[in-house]
């Protein structure tokens, strides 16, 4: 798993994700196989996804269940990016963290 941009694969991935004009099954797939990369321009990449989705679609929550594996296989969280989160990909987050990792999920958390 490489931690910059010069892993084509996560560059690929992002590209795909970014194209309006990708068919929905692709934009899906590639979603899900964020998990197996990682970065910190990686991360921002995928947050501002989220953001776009506005935490809401079902890319998003594709998106944010990637995340919550990313940060599972690390070990850590964005403590700074936690507090965004909100909706479905909220709880996608939770679920996943809550399963492998729920040493990262900051007291607290959970939705208004």
């Amino acid at each position: 798993m490489r931690s910059h941009p010069d892993d084509v694969v996560a560059v690929q991935l992002l590209a795909i994700l970014n194209d309006a004009d990708a068919p929905e099954g692709d934009r899906l797939d590639a979603a899900m196989d964020l998990e197996d990369h990682s970065g910190a321009w990686f991360e921002q990449e995928i947050f501002e996804i989220l953001r776009r989705e506005r935490f809401e679609s079902v890319l998003a929550q594709h998106c944010a269940e990637s995340l919550a594996g990313i940060w599972a296989r690390q070990g850590r969280s964005d403590r700074d990016f936690f507090p965004e989160l909100r909706g479905p990909a909220l709880r996608e987050v939770l679920g996943i963290l809550g399963a492998r990792a729920p040493h990262l999920i900051p007291a607290g958390t959970g939705e208004d």
